[in-house]
């Protein structure tokens, strides 16, 4: 029975939503991007000034389509995806949603180990490789799995490589498909498959539909069919440095092309590269990660551009204080904001309004289709406002599952539909969402996520390592870092810098424990003999605190 008060928080409005339609995600792109000029640019390489036009788009992604159909992708195929921002990346990731195929997104400096993982949960027998060094580690993990299990590799860039590229995809000569699936069903069809960290410590794959997908930009536009009208255009140009391989880059990207302005691609993020960005080609929305605002919050390094066109900076993947939105909104003149969303409900849930912008801890309200619930942890009773407990959400963008995965989709996802998200929160009186804290033991680094269990299996088989616990501890540059406390067997001499260098050596740079290694004599644990992080975390603070 639910406590007194407890309610399903829902959309506030008399306006009915519209329908979202059946169709392929990337086609509906196609569609809108008829709307925009010919000529206008669409996406602009920040540093080699390359531009693509929306005609170019509109040309490029079915010719690259028709090339990945002649080369033998059919649809329900999977074609795995490692590369950083580049203009070339949402041409190729398009064409392959296009094709109804599934785009499998990956961070190209993961490990073999992790591509080993990704590629079997997945099923993937396509690859597109940033470069040749990229191609090459996933032509040798392919072949570990088996000999023919690659069938075909393209890159997208050829400056190191002779292989067949994505520009040849580009320029191909291959005919429409004829056949066309009758069968298709946008809600159960998966067009993107982005990973997502886990406390198994494994990445798992979250199928997300094209009906997911394309419920983002139904949400967007009947948003702005029910807002005042405005003289701006948000998206008219926006700077993407976020990598497009996680949900919170794609989606900006993605957003930009829908509205008709341009996206402004960056690597990665430097300085002096963001700012002239900026500058350069009139930005009006920059996406940012949370680390990023808080190295702006103290560098002085702004005051030498021209932010004027600037409306706004927003950030999600970890809460970040009121005090650092008010600071970064005061020093440059333009508001930063913050929302909340994960990879499994397509990256969007909630955002912060002018009354909410500086709230401690607000996430705003939920968007259009959404519905949300806070459950008490103990008793999965459904509570009211101002009562902590467990945020679940429900909606068309919850996605489908994980992929080859049903005992983690059972977890996450209950058999009313509600997605588990795994983060404390409490509403008001508003329906305004305020974040707390995560039951899930994962460690946000720079917006990256970190599983514990994965350095933990590292550590374990360091010999003289009888016990160990890794969980975030807070960084003032980097939001949290992972630091292990590790308890050695009897008589064991462990060095703590050799343990630090030997994570460094398997892991990717933002894993590694910048948090440091400390010896301790018992790992805290409750009755069923789970780690009390939380524990953890308060003995490192405190200890911190006497320093």
């Amino acid at each position: 029975m639910a406590k007194e008060n407890g309610r399903i928080v829902k959309w506030r409005g008399d306006v009915p939503f519209p329908e979202i339609p059946n169709v392929n995600y990337a086609s509906s792109l196609l569609n809108a991007m008829t709307k925009h000029g010919e000529k206008d640019a669409a996406l602009v390489d920040a540093q080699s000034g390359k531009v693509y036009s929306y005609g170019d788009l509109q040309r490029a992604i079915p010719t690259m389509r028709n090339g990945l159909v002649a080369a033998g992708v059919r649809p329900g195929d999977k074609v795995l995806l490692g590369c950083r921002n580049h203009i070339d990346m949402p041409v190729a990731l398009l064409s392959v949603i296009l094709a109804e195929a599934t785009c499998v997104l990956i961070n190209p400096a993961s490990t073999k180990e992790e591509l080993k993982h990704i590629i079997g949960l997945s099923e993937s027998r396509w690859a597109i490789a940033q470069d040749e060094k990229v191609a090459l580690k996933m032509e040798e993990v392919f072949k570990e799995l088996s000999p023919d299990a690659l069938k075909k590799l393209w890159v997208v860039s050829r400056k190191t490589s002779t292989r067949p590229s994505v520009t040849d995809l580009m320029n191909s000569t291959a005919p429409e498909p004829k056949h066309k699936d009758n069968t298709f069903d946008a809600g159960t069809s998966v067009a993107l498959m982005p990973l997502s960290s886990g406390t198994t410590g494994l990445p798992k794959g979250v199928m997300l539909s094209h009906r997911n997908l394309i419920t983002t930009q139904v949400q967007r536009k009947y948003l702005a069919s029910i807002s005042p009208p405005r003289s701006f255009n948000l998206y008219g140009s926006s700077l993407i440095f976020i990598p497009m391989y996680h949900m919170m880059g794609f989606n900006m990207t993605m957003n930009t092309l829908f509205s008709g302005g341009k996206a402004v691609i960056l690597p990665k993020f430097t300085p002096k590269e963001y700012f002239k960005a900026i500058e350069n080609h009139r930005v009006t929305f920059s996406p940012v990660v949370p680390y990023v605002l808080r190295f702006l919050e103290t560098s002085p390094i702004m005051k030498n551009y021209d932010l004027s066109s600037l409306i706004t900076f927003v950030t999600g993947s970890e809460p970040i204080a009121a005090r650092t939105l008010e600071i970064i909104t005061k020093k440059s003149g333009r508001m930063a904001m913050q929302g909340w969303g994960m990879s499994e409900s397509s990256g969007i849930g909630t955002g912060t309004s002018n009354e909410t912008y500086f709230k401690e801890g607000c996430i705003g309200k939920l968007g259009p289709f959404f519905q949300a619930k806070v459950v008490d942890l103990e008793t999965g009773e459904m509570l009211g406002e101002r009562q902590e407990g467990e945020l679940y959400v429900r909606g068309p963008s919850v996605m489908l599952g994980y992929a080859n995965n049903p005992k983690a989709t059972a977890e996450t996802i209950d058999r009313e539909g509600w997605l588990h998200t795994g983060d404390l929160v409490y509403f008001d009186e508003d329906d305004n969402f305020y974040i707390t804290g995560r039951i899930k033991d994962l460690i946000k680094v720079k917006g990256y996520q970190v599983a514990p269990a994965e350095l933990e299996n590292i550590i374990k088989r360091i010999e003289g390592v009888r016990d160990v616990a890794v969980a975030g501890v807070p960084d003032g540059r980097l939001g949290e870092v992972p630091r292990a406390w590790i308890v050695p067997m009897a008589d064991a001499t462990l060095d703590t810098d050799a343990v630090i260098k030997h994570v460094a050596e398997k892991v990717l740079p933002y894993k590694q424990l910048a948090g440091g290694v400390e010896l301790v004599s018992s790992i805290p644990r409750n009755h069923i003999g789970k780690v009390l992080r939380r524990v953890l975390r308060k003995s490192y603070e405190a200890k911190k605190s006497k320093l």
